[in-house]
């Protein structure tokens, strides 16, 4: 008695266009993606910049999101303005209390992570829904290697 044989029909295809999508040379899709992820950090980032408090200003200028190729993430303070982490978690000015989870930042983004984690989500459907894959049927008679 033989082995049974399992065909997967597509299946190169779709290795071709996964590759293809992680193929730094597919700029255009990388920088779909990171768009996906700076639109949806982008109501995040500005929930923490009003959270933030203002003297001058200064500390809520700096919050800004950032993208890579695997994901975005919002980021508070800059190397002119190195007091972030101490407004936030204690030391600075240096009677603050430390505060182990933060006062702005974390509280912030875990009050708003469903929001943020659904947006991020439908951002990156629509950014996979409008690849152009090779194969776009259901139909096993359709479909090509």
């Amino acid at each position: 008695m033989s082995a049974p044989v399992v065909e997967v029909v597509g299946l190169k295809a779709l290795v071709k266009d996964l590759n293809k999508m992680s193929d730094p040379r597919a700029g255009d899709l990388i920088k779909a993606m990171q768009q996906a992820g700076k639109q949806a950090m982008q109501p995040l980032a500005d929930a923490v910049r009003s959270a933030y408090p203002s003297k001058t200003g200064n500390l809520r200028g700096t919050v800004r999101v950032t993208a890579s190729r695997t994901g975005a993430a919002v980021r508070v303070g800059k190397k002119v303005l190195p007091y972030a982490g101490p407004v936030d978690f204690g030391g600075w000015p240096e009677a603050r209390d430390f505060v182990r989870d933060g006062r702005y930042l974390y509280p912030t983004a875990r009050m708003r992570a469903p929001q943020t984690a659904h947006q991020y989500e439908l951002a990156i459907e629509h950014v996979v829904e409008t690849f152009p894959w090779t194969n776009t049927t259901a139909n096993p008679k359709a479909v090509h290697d």
